[in-house]
């Protein structure tokens, strides 16, 4: 009896297919072949020869000279190869990773993509650099973009070399990528490369200040950019120089900001002063009664005073002066207030000064009042 285990079927060796299936050929060159195939539910790129390719020896050569040169690469923006097999109906096949995407040829990258694209392109062109190897081939139809975050994958190194390589020296690329020294030298010199990148550049969706790189990338190889790494050191300054930029950019804007608020603020208290000036000027208006009547002692006076008779010779004088004081304070009163503004302020300060006379008065016929009673009295013979 066969035995189960939870979930799975045991299942052997032989039940797992070593072969590649649903091959499907998706391209072909004058000598390659470019076909997508399935193995382990799990799809692959394999890379062959037709049969002129496999008939050529210097086809053969090159296939192999590829495998050679992309099997010393592991880069997250480079296309990974797996190994080289025999393919069943093939024949010998560089075994490579399946990408989901297109070239940048069939896709097109929005404005806001574009320098991140970019540094992914320059970071792979600097890893394989870095190597020794030169691609010799860089355009947007080997530079796929996967479907899912638009990543940079660099393919297609057919015509890759490196100077450890003693054959297959040739000028090679497509013209309209290839430095001008390429189409007739067959020696490496990576700076094609940084030639090529200026091309592409060119047709990428920068902002016009990269005009200036990318114009460099396609000078004379003695004053173009003599490595990647300078192109990135450039691009990192204009970076810095647009952080710097947006920087003072917030700066100045926060100032401007600050400053209209500021200006609300004011334009607020203006209006709540213009909306309640003469309420604030009543207030004002009764402050200055009091200190007035402060300077004409005449509170003070009459709560000391012990007979009305006693007072100051020049009261009633000091208290037409108070009297006279309110219409003179109305009068000079600035234009903002009109006749009618005046006229509440004065009512209000006469208001509060007539409160303190009637005060005055009602002492002055308490006082006259008791004199009269103590004269009834007398003549009443009752004291």
């Amino acid at each position: 009896m066969e035995e189960y285990s939870g979930y799975i079927h045991s299942i052997s060796a032989e039940d797992i297919s070593t072969e590649f299936t649903d091959v499907t050929v998706i391209y072909t060159s004058e000598y390659n072949i470019i076909a997508r195939a399935q193995r382990y539910g799990r799809w692959f790129m394999l890379k062959g020869l037709n049969d002129k390719g496999s008939n050529n020896a210097l086809a053969r050569q090159m296939l192999r000279k590829e495998f050679d040169i992309l099997i010393q690469m592991q880069h997250p923006n480079v296309v990974q190869v797996l190994g080289m097999e025999q393919v069943e109906d093939l024949g010998p096949c560089i075994v490579m990773e399946y990408i989901d995407g297109m070239t940048m040829k069939e896709r097109p990258i929005e404005p806001s993509e574009g320098i991140r694209i970019l540094n992914e392109l320059l970071q792979a062109v600097s890893y394989i650099h870095s190597l020794g190897i030169a691609h010799r081939d860089l355009k947007p139809q080997n530079i796929i973009l996967t479907r899912i975050g638009k990543h940079v994958k660099l393919i297609d190194f057919g015509l890759a070399d490196t100077d450890a390589f003693v054959i297959l020296k040739q000028p090679a690329g497509t013209i309209r990528y290839m430095s001008p020294e390429q189409t007739a030298a067959a020696q490496t010199d990576l700076r094609n490369d940084i030639y090529s990148i200026g091309v592409i550049m060119s047709e990428m969706p920068l902002p016009p200040n990269y005009q200036k790189i990318w114009s460099r990338c396609l000078l004379p190889i003695d004053i173009r950019y003599q490595n990647v790494e300078e192109v990135q050191k450039d691009i990192k300054r204009l970076l810095q120089r647009k952080a710097k930029i947006m920087k003072w950019g917030v700066a100045v804007a926060m100032t401007a900001l600050l400053s209209i608020v500021a200006l609300l603020l004011w334009r607020v208290e203006v209006l709540d002063n213009e909306l309640n000036r003469v309420a604030y000027a009543k207030t004002a208006a009764l402050e200055a009664l009091h200190e007035q009547m402060e300077r004409t002692q005449l509170k003070q006076h009459t709560d000391t005073l012990s007979n009305w008779e006693y007072r100051w010779p020049d009261f009633m004088q000091r208290v037409m002066t108070v009297n006279q004081f309110c219409y003179d304070y109305t009068d000079r009163l600035d234009q903002r207030f009109t006749s009618i503004d005046r006229d509440q302020i004065l009512e209000t300060m006469l208001s509060e000064w007539q409160q303190w006379q009637q005060d005055i008065l009602a002492l002055s016929t308490a006082k006259v009042a008791e004199k009269r009673r103590k004269r009834h009295k007398s003549m009443l013979g009752m004291e």
